[in-house]
C-alpha cells in the first residue's frame, strides 16, 4: 500500500487513542524478525513527534531513504490490521464482512456446507442491522454455492434465494437511485444556492421528478425511507420550502426513535436529521420545537459520546453548538451567549481545525461575529468578520462572504468609521460583481448603505425609515427567506428608530414569540 505523502502516516498515528495505540504495540510485539522490530521503533518515533520531520527519522534508525520508504508502507499496513482488530466488534458493516470472509475461506477449502452455515449467520446478521448491500452479496454467494454443489437442500430453496434477492436487488436499487438523487440535489445547492426566480424552481422540480424512483413507498425498509426524507428535505430546502423541510426533518427523526437499534447502526445520521430538525425549527422560529430538539441532541450527545469516533464527536459539536448559538439568536440573550457558549465553541474550533471543513468554521466564525454585533461590540465582531473575508477557503461559501460583507459594513457604520465605508462599500461591490449568489436583498442592503455612508446624519432616521418599509416589502418574497434569518437587517434598523439596541430588540421579539406561544402564561 503506497503512502505518498509522507504526513498521512503521522496523521493516522494521531488520529489513535490511547487504546488503540496499547493494542498496536501488543500487536506488534507477535512480530519476531528485525524489520518488524523497527516498525515498532518508527511508530514511537513518530507517535512523538508534534511536526512530522524525516531527517529526525532517518537519523534515529540509521535508514537510507528507500528502506524508509518500505518500512513506512509496511508500518501503514500493520496499523490498519491492528486498528480493524479493534473495531472489528464495534463496526457492524466490519463484523459481517469478517463473516464473509470466513465463509469464502472455508468455500475455497471446498468445505461448503459449512460456508453456507456461516452465511446463515451472516444474512441474520445483516438483516438484523439492515446492512442491504452486503445482504445482496450474501445471497448472491449462497446462490453460487446452490448451483454448483449438491448440497442436500430442496429446489424450493433455490426459488426462495432468488425471491430474496430480487427483493433486496429492488431495494437497494431504491437507496442507491435515492441517495443519487439526494447528492445531486446538494450539488445543485452548492453550485447554485437556493432558487432565485421561477426558471429555478422549474429546474429543480424537472431534476426531482426524473430521479425519484416511482413505485409503493409507503413498502419501502428503513433505509429507502430515510434517503427519501432526505431527498424531500432537501428538495424542499433550495426552493425555502421551510415548512416542508420540517415536516421531512421529523419524519426523519421519528423513524429514527420508532428504531433505537438503527440509532447505533448510524449515529451520524441521525444527528443529522436533529440538527436539520433545529435549523427549520430555527428558521420558522418554533421555538418550543427548537428547545425540545436542543435538549435530545444534547442529551443523546452526552450519553452516547464515550462510544462515539471521532467523525461522530466533530459532528456532535458542530450540531449542538450550532444549535446553542441560535438559541440565543431567538432569545435575543446575546450576552449570556457571549460568555457561556462562545469560548467553549473557539476551544472546539481550536482542536479540531485539522479535521473541520473550512466553511462549517467559517458559519460558526459568522455566528459568533453577529452575537458580539447585536451585543453592541462592533469592534469584537469585525474581528471575526476578517476571519471570514481573509480566509484562503472563501471561495468555497459565496453567500456567507456576502453576509459577512454587509454585516462588516454595519459593524463599521456603528464604529462610526464614516471614512472608511465609502472604500469598503467600493469593494464589497466589486466582489459582489464577481459572484451569482447575491439577490434583490443583498443588493438593496449595498445601496442603502451607500446611501447612509454619504448622508447627512440628520438624514439618517429618515433614510432608516423608508429603507425598513422596502424590507418589509422585500420580506414576503418567497425567494428572499434566507436572507433575512442569515443578516437581520430589519432589527438593526429597529434598534436605530427605537434608540435601543440589537439584543433588547431581538428580546422584545422573543418575549412576543413565547406570548403567541403560551397566551395565558
Amino acid at each position: 500500500m503506497p503512502i505518498s505523502q509522507s504526513d498521512l502516516l503521522l496523521k493516522l498515528i494521531k488520529s489513535m487513542t490511547k487504546a488503540e495505540k496499547r493494542n498496536f504495540k501488543l500487536y506488534s510485539k507477535r512480530l519476531h524478525n528485525e524489520g518488524d522490530a523497527r516498525i515498532l521503533q518508527l511508530f514511537d518515533i513518530l507517535d512523538k513527534q508534534r511536526q512530522y520531520s524525516e531527517d529526525e527519522v532517518l537519523e534515529k534508525l540509521s535508514l537510507q531513504k528507500n528502506q524508509y520508504i518500505n518500512l513506512k508502507r509496511l508500518l501503514y499496513e500493520h496499523l490498519l490490521t491492528s486498528l480493524r482488530l479493534v473495531h472489528i466488534r464495534k463496526d457492524m458493516e466490519i463484523e459481517a464482512r469478517e463473516l464473509l470472509d470466513y465463509a469464502s475461506i472455508l468455500y475455497g477449502k471446498g468445505l461448503y456446507i459449512q460456508a453456507l452455515k456461516i452465511l446463515q449467520r451472516a444474512k441474520s446478521f445483516t438483516e438484523k442491522n439492515k446492512l442491504d448491500y452486503l445482504l445482496l452479496e450474501i445471497i448472491e454467494f449462497e446462490k453460487k454455492i446452490e448451483s454448483r454443489h449438491i448440497t442436500r437442500s430442496s429446489t424450493e430453496r433455490m426459488d426462495e434465494l432468488t425471491a430474496e434477492a430480487s427483493m433486496i436487488n429492488r431495494r437497494v436499487t431504491n437507496i442507491v437511485a435515492l441517495s443519487n438523487l439526494k447528492l445531486k440535489l446538494q450539488r445543485l445547492f452548492i453550485n447554485q444556492g437556493y432558487i432565485r426566480d421561477k426558471q429555478d424552481q422549474k429546474q429543480i422540480e424537472q431534476l426531482f421528478q426524473e430521479y425519484l424512483p416511482h413505485g409503493a413507498h409507503f413498502n419501502f425498509s428503513f433505509f429507502e425511507k430515510i434517503y427519501l426524507f432526505q431527498s424531500y428535505f432537501w428538495y424542499h430546502y433550495i426552493q425555502l420550502q421551510f415548512e416542508r423541510c420540517h415536516h421531512f426533518a421529523q419524519d426523519w427523526v421519528n423513524l429514527f426513535q420508532e428504531n433505537p437499534p438503527m440509532i447505533e447502526k448510524d449515529v451520524d445520521m441521525y444527528m443529522k436529521g436533529l440538527h436539520h430538525l433545529l435549523t427549520t425549527s430555527f428558521y420558522l422560529k418554533d421555538y418550543p420545537t427548537f428547545t425540545h430538539t436542543l435538549d435530545t441532541l444534547e442529551r443523546f450527545r452526552k450519553e452516547s459520546y464515550p462510544s462515539f469516533n471521532m467523525n461522530s464527536k466533530i459532528l456532535s459539536f458542530l450540531y449542538v453548538h450550532q444549535g446553542r448559538l441560535n438559541k440565543s439568536f431567538i432569545e435575543g440573550t446575546f450576552s449570556e451567549g457571549i460568555q457561556q457558549h462562545v469560548p467553549r465553541t473557539l476551544k472546539r474550533i481550536q482542536g479540531y481545525k485539522n479535521k473541520l471543513d473550512p466553511h462549517k468554521i467559517m458559519i460558526l466564525y459568522y455566528k459568533i461575529a453577529w452575537m458580539y454585533f447585536a451585543d453592541g461590540q462592533p469592534g469584537k465582531a469585525i474581528d471575526y468578520l476578517n476571519k471570514i473575508i481573509n480566509d484562503p477557503a472563501r471561495h468555497l461559501r459565496d453567500d456567507i462572504q456576502i453576509y459577512a460583507r454587509l454585516l462588516f459594513l454595519m459593524a463599521h457604520y456603528d464604529l462610526k468609521n464614516y471614512d472608511l465605508l465609502e472604500y469598503l462599500i467600493a469593494g464589497t461591490q466589486r466582489m459582489f460583481e464577481k459572484v451569482q449568489e447575491q439577490g434583490t436583498y443583498h443588493s438593496d442592503v449595498l445601496q442603502f448603505m451607500k446611501k447612509i455612508a454619504s448622508s447627512n446624519p440628520d438624514d439618517s432616521m429618515s433614510l432608516f425609515r423608508q429603507f425598513l418599509q422596502r424590507l418589509k416589502e422585500l420580506e414576503k418574497n418567497p425567494f428572499e427567506k434566507r436572507a433575512f434569518v442569515y443578516l437581520d437587517m430589519i432589527s438593526w434598523i429597529e434598534s436605530k428608530l427605537a434608540g435601543k439596541s440589537v439584543k433588547a430588540i431581538a428580546s422584545d421579539k422573543f418575549t412576543s414569540i413565547e406570548t403567541a406561544t403560551h397566551p395565558f402564561s
